[in-house]
């Protein structure tokens, strides 16, 4: 668990840039302050002349050729958006400049200080050709940029300031040393890196940061193809159950994988491409959460055949039968069974809200599926995932947890009550970016009667749900339809949205009053389409190929044993090559 937390963390490192005008403000402004602290510098703080010099200085050897080679980029390379070539020449132009200014600041202390100057010249080139080579995929133009980069800083060096006194000869073999040393440390650094990467995996570490580059800024699906080599086939179910009325019919659906890894990778997208594969005029369906963790996370999207063939398999076998039904509240330790008897059918939705329950094994689904049955014909079990608080917590076989949910379970079967005629309707809506949403959209479902004690179930195509929204979407609803019916939000934990924020990307962050407003307009929509139902329910077996446990744990532990090793060799390698360069630099 510790490793899993411990590899999840680093996707807090993927973020969503800026627009392009407010990095071009923001590479223009920085290069005016550098310019004028080097005016200071130089020419004395309290000299107004030298800090308008400077910051003149600056713009022409700085900001002009950053701006110059980020269009260039973004001309030539329609691949490169703007804001993401603005973003490259604003860092490397940030580290050009701290260089510059460290160069004069300790002119006066250390006899070749000038040549920091050229560590900033390497860094900047550097972070050119590892960002468009491994980022962006520029394999071989990926060293015409950079290099066009760097002589477009010593073009502007020499043109715009008075600063360097050697010949331009000297100059081009000091930058070109810079390069050398630098990109030297980098492939030394993926040497490192490929060690454990080859070992465990089969890979190497430029293939690595390439594959995840390539999904992450274009969607696309190279990584797949690794995945489908280290994957396992695996058997589990797809459970539908079919709501029938005058309107038309409602199909929950409950594939036993997990909507993962990340993106439109593997089953990231199911929730929605399940729904959208089954659906029909006059059919709604809601795709929930199974008991299932990463391990059954689906090597390749092709995978969605197999499961939407066993899904349709699974409802021509149904046959709708006039329904009566009943519904139990139990709790546990920190676990709440809501048990939904319909027929002679079960169906238990799960939730540990306030506290977090990120995946339950499917072992766990499978033995309370099996206790279920004992009273039952057959059952279906559902993770509400509706409680994310940034915490990592799977359930896994013979946690603590697990036991809560056994003995909820057990509460919520010796519960009787009067089974009442069961009545149905439901509402959808498919908002456009709204945060923390994905294609799927968000689903209401409610079941009788239709006066007194309605239920609700809001079903979020969404990787989890903060507790306060979720706590704010239940009173909206629950003050709305006054009655003690149950009221509960369930999210997919689709993986689709899991691709520039990292891993938690729960509804409700962002966008609440909207998302509000939509949930107690479905509500009002499907209470007031509340109709007599016929119901019938079937599980059907599939054979998928999956990630599997032992690759799932070998990626993380391997994952973070790359990363242990790169968070001292990184920092020691930059040193190291800072200090070789500038030895070379003296002895030129």
């Amino acid at each position: 668990m510790e490793s899993a937390k411990k590899a999840l963390g680093l996707t807090k490192y993927f973020i969503a840039l800026p627009p392009a005008r407010h990095l071009a403000a923001m590479l223009l402004f920085g290069a005016i302050i550098g310019g004028a602290l080097l005016g200071g510098l130089v020419g004395g703080w309290s000299n107004p002349s030298a800090l308008l010099s400077g910051a003149g200085s600056a713009i022409i050897a700085v900001a002009v050729p950053s701006f110059g080679c980020a269009l260039a980029l973004s001309t030539l390379r329609r691949r490169v958006k703007l804001e993401r070539a603005l973003a490259i020449a604003l860092l490397s132009s940030f580290v050009y400049m701290v260089f510059y200014l460290l160069a004069f600041a300790l002119r006066t202390v250390y006899a070749a200080g000038f040549n920091l100057i050229f560590v900033g010249f390497g860094l900047s080139f550097l972070l050119w050709f590892s960002t468009l080579k491994f980022a962006f995929g520029l394999r071989r133009s990926a060293w015409l940029f950079a290099i066009a980069q760097m002589l477009a800083y010593t073009f502007f060096l020499i043109a715009g300031t008075s600063i360097y006194s050697g010949g331009v000869s000297d100059l081009l073999v000091r930058i070109g040393l810079a390069a050398v040393v630098f990109v030297g440390a980098l492939y030394g650094l993926l040497f490192i890196a490929s060690g454990p990467l080859k070992k465990n995996l089969g890979l190497s570490s430029p293939d690595v940061l390439s594959m995840f580059s390539s999904q992450w800024l274009y969607g696309e699906k190279d990584l797949e193809d690794a995945f489908d080599e280290m994957g396992e086939t695996a058997t589990t179910w797809v459970g539908v159950a079919e709501w029938r009325t005058p309107a038309g019919k409602m199909h929950w659906v409950v594939p036993y994988l997990h909507f993962g890894p990340f993106g439109n990778l593997g089953g990231s997208q199911f929730s929605f491409q399940i729904a959208q594969a089954l659906k029909s005029q006059g059919t709604e369906v809601f795709v929930f959460h199974g008991t299932a963790t990463h391990d059954l996370d689906p090597v390749s999207s092709s995978e969605l055949a197999a499961v939407v063939g066993a899904a349709r398999t699974a409802i021509a076998h149904l046959s709708p039968k006039p329904a009566r039904f009943s519904l139990h509240e139990e709790s546990s330790g920190d676990s709440t069974c809501y048990l939904l008897g319909i027929n002679n059918y079960a169906i238990a939705s799960f939730t540990r809200a306030p506290l977090s329950t990120e995946d339950v094994n499917l072992a766990i689904g499978w033995a309370l599926m099996e206790k279920a049955n004992a009273q039952y014909a057959d059952s279906l079990v559902i993770d509400c995932h509706n409680a994310e608080t940034g915490d990592v917590d799977y359930v896994e076989a013979g946690s603590p947890i697990s036991f809560d949910m056994a003995d909820a379970l057990d509460k919520a079967m010796k519960s009787r009550s009067k089974a009442e005629r069961l009545l149905a309707g439901w509402a959808s809506e498919y908002p456009i970016h709204l945060p923390g949403v994905g294609s799927g959209g968000i689903k209401v479902a409610c079941f009788g009667p239709r006066t007194s004690r309605p239920n609700f179930v809001v079903l979020l195509d969404s990787n989890g749900i903060t507790q306060e929204a979720r706590e704010r979407l239940i009173e909206s609803v629950s003050r709305t339809f006054v009655g003690d019916g149950m009221v509960e939000i369930y999210t997919t934990d689709t993986h689709q949205l899991n691709s520039i924020k990292g891993v938690f990307n729960p509804a409700g962050a962002e966008g609440i009053e909207r998302l509000e407003r939509i949930v107690l307009s479905l509500a009002k929509q499907a209470h007031a389409a509340l109709a007599p139902a016929s119901f019938d329910m079937k599980k059907e077996r599939l054979s998928i190929k999956v990630l599997g446990p032992y690759q799932s744990a070998e990626i993380v532990s391997t994952l973070n044993s790359v990363v242990s090793v790169l968070r001292i060799a990184v920092p020691a390698a930059l040193i190291l090559s800072i200090l070789a360069l500038l030895w070379l630099l003296a002895r030129l």
